[in-house]
């Protein structure tokens, strides 16, 4: 653009001062020439911009404005004053302005991975040691203020260490309706709103055959992995649903490929995903996403003192996954619903 406003700019001074130039036809057609190209090349660039930022109907009031500019500067702009002076000034105009900082957003930027401004739970986040809390720390470090639970009366004290008026601890039995009630009053009473649920809460508590496992331990994989996500998604909904919110349950790579003697675990939480699934779609018509993760093997201390070689174990950090966490909370994951997204670190093969 300043290019042709150059070009235009040392045509113009040219004419002004050759007057053979102006006696031939060839000249006379080039000035026409350039005293249109000039704007309309402007114009062009401009309209252009403008389509990817107002849509059609600007554009077309924007193509009317631009003719009757276009119009104006051939018959009473350029004919009254220094064409050249009006087409160099033009130009460096334009290359003051493309200098400038740009302080806008593409619309490809436009969606954001922060969460300033936003209420988020974690569940079974009592453990500094364990992904719940480095998820926590992580929603806060991306402009959130969290509220961490877990059965761990300590869970106050602890979440006061994440910093003063942004985090808080509530302790709750999942399991227990009238913690959840609390829960959700809890919530409300010290942040006013709630936009993001991540059910954390959960884990691998029994390996033995199938063929072994006792009623009562069966009952306890799926409580403690699969029943306590459907409550605390249910009692939470009414305050997801007022803001448009999102919820991130915790599935496994067991819950779509089941491993021996991971039986109960494994149908735990593939029960994960299959409610993941239909409460998206259930709650799409309310603009509540849900989504989940499937990590594999996370590298903490307690996960380290299961395994017989730690140093051969495929890990994955608990910093990987609590950013995937962060983004499907965040507006940058606007489009994404009843998805299950694999975080194998290592692990992947």
């Amino acid at each position: 653009m300043v290019f042709s406003f150059m070009v235009a700019g040392v045509f113009a001074a040219v004419w002004d001062r050759v007057p053979a130039l102006r006696a031939l036809p060839a000249g006379n057609a080039a000035a026409t020439l350039v005293a249109l190209a000039a704007p309309a090349y402007t114009a062009g660039a401009l309209l252009t911009a403008l389509a990817g930022r107002l849509g059609t109907g600007a554009v077309a009031v924007a193509v009317a404005a631009a003719g009757i500019g276009a119009l104006g500067t051939t018959t009473l702009l350029v004919p009254r004053v220094d064409a050249a002076a009006v087409y160099f000034l033009a130009g460096a105009w334009v290359a003051i302005a493309s200098l400038l900082p740009h302080h806008g957003r593409s619309r490809q930027e436009s969606k954001s991975m922060r969460l300033d401004g936003k209420v988020v739970i974690v569940t079974g986040a009592g453990n500094p040691g364990q992904v719940g809390w480095m998820i926590a720390q992580r929603c806060i470090a991306a402009g959130a203020r969290v509220l961490l639970t877990a059965r761990s009366p300590d869970v106050a004290a602890a979440a006061a260490a994440l910093g003063p008026g942004v985090a808080a601890g509530v302790p709750a039995d999942l399991m227990a309706p009238a913690d959840l009630d609390r829960l959700s009053a809890a919530v409300r009473e010290r942040f006013g709103r709630l936009d993001v649920l991540i059910n954390v809460a959960g884990g691998l508590t029994l390996i033995k055959p199938l063929a072994d496992t006792s009623p009562e331990e069966w009952r306890r994989e799926i409580e403690r992995n699969a029943d306590t996500v459907h409550a605390a998604s249910q009692a939470l909904l009414p305050l997801l649903r007022e803001h448009g919110g999102a919820i991130v349950n915790f599935a496994s790579p067991a819950g779509l490929r089941a491993a021996r003697n991971l039986g109960a675990y494994s149908a735990a939480k593939a029960a994960v995903i299959a409610h993941t699934r239909a409460l998206a779609l259930e709650e799409k018509a309310h603009g509540v996403r849900v989504n989940a993760i499937a990590p594999g093997m996370i590298d903490t201390a307690q996960n380290r003192a299961t395994v017989e070689d730690p140093a051969r174990t495929p890990w994955v950090t608990r910093e990987e996954i609590a950013d995937v966490a962060v983004f499907l909370a965040s507006d940058a994951a606007s489009g994404i619903s009843g998805e299950t997204i694999h975080v194998l670190g290592d692990g992947l093969r």
